[in-house]
């Protein structure tokens, strides 16, 4: 609120505002409907997240997309919204065997494919990493292999991907020449270094209330120049001033100043501390940490998708009846098997 009295364009800052209050919104509406259908909500998650890589398919065979980002702004984007489901897809790996997740590892590799986003296969690498140590199944052997397959997914990137192969010259350059360091920084960051750089600028300069919410862009056009923040002469050729930040927090710091940000940490404590029903939040809440990494590198913190995550973090963590959730993460086919042992006896 404060950000939206001191802003320098208010009327940017009060329609941006509004989105924040929606994004509010949604989460509770998420955490409300989490609550009063329970685990069934795995369910219907897995469901929107199939059809949309089935549907993204359909987008890239007619040729309405060159890289498959569902109906999200660009692939990146998408990448970010299906950090649940790699999360979910790993969980049921590691605890009920491969079989039960062939279909949405397939889905997942289909995805990666589709939208040719390193982003994905970085978010993708971050929650099988993340769900293999907590699953407590980490061995020598499965370093040994998860390597192998790693060292020949980068060898078909670096052969069909030119970005991979871009950057992977740049890396053998700046070995050869560690003054390159920052051909490489431009080359696999793109203009995000710079971004972040006018955020904390603006940031600087208004400390405690910010520039006003939504409003860097407008302010970075009135005070900055593209020259302003070259890196020793170095410029991403994408780089223009009037570019909102892409870290989430870096931001919120420039648009809403210390006030906003302590704001906004405040609600990521929360989703952290919940601990009730902690078996079906493990995967949910190592999405919620993927997802707010991604965020120092990616996207804004105006995300419905991010906040509806929020929500089922909330609303899961709500429930007093923690039998109604002992199988929501099984795979269908289990859990039926296991009802009908049940039925038997």
């Amino acid at each position: 609120i404060p950000s939206l009295l001191f802003s320098t364009n208010i009327k940017v800052s009060v329609a941006f505002y509004a989105g924040t209050f929606m994004c509010i919104v949604i989460m509770l509406i998420f955490a409300k409907m989490t609550k009063l259908i329970g685990g069934g909500i795995v369910d219907l998650m897995l469901v929107f997240y199939r059809f949309s890589v089935l549907l993204t398919a359909v987008f890239v065979i007619l040729r309405l997309q060159e890289r498959g980002h569902f109906l999200f702004y660009e692939a990146s984007y998408y990448a970010i919204a299906l950090i649940p489901y790699y999360c979910i897809t790993f969980y049921r790996m590691f605890n009920f065997g491969f079989k039960s997740c062939i279909t949405d590892i397939l889905l997942i590799l289909a995805a990666i494919i589709l939208s040719q986003s390193v982003s994905m296969v970085l978010w993708v690498a971050a929650s099988f990493m993340f769900l293999y140590f907590k699953s407590g199944q980490a061995r020598f052997s499965h370093f040994v292999y998860v390597s192998i397959v790693s060292l020949i997914f980068l060898f078909l990137l670096y052969q069909f991907n030119d970005r991979t192969k871009g950057i992977v010259e740049a890396l053998s350059g700046m070995f050869r020449e560690p003054g390159q360091y920052l051909n490489v920084l431009i080359l696999v960051g793109g203009n995000r270094l710079q971004r972040v750089f006018i955020a904390y600028d603006a940031f600087v300069t208004h400390p405690w209330f910010g520039v006003g919410i939504g409003a860097l862009k407008a302010y970075s056009i009135m005070n900055f120049s593209t020259d302003s923040f070259d890196l020793d002469g170095l410029t991403a050729s994408d780089f223009t001033a009037d570019m909102n930040a892409t870290n989430v927090f870096m931001e919120v710091a420039a648009e809403a100043g210390v006030v906003g940000l302590i704001g906004f940490l405040m609600v990521l404590a929360f989703i952290h501390s919940r601990q009730e029903n902690g078996d079906i939040l493990r995967p949910f809440k190592i999405a919620f940490y993927i997802t707010m990494l991604s965020l120092l590198i990616e996207s804004s913190y105006l995300r419905p998708y991010v906040w509806a995550l929020y929500g089922v973090i909330i609303g899961l963590s709500s429930i007093r009846d923690s039998k109604s959730l002992e199988c929501a993460l099984m795979p269908a086919g289990l859990r039926r098997s296991q009802k009908s042992r049940y039925l038997s006896a």
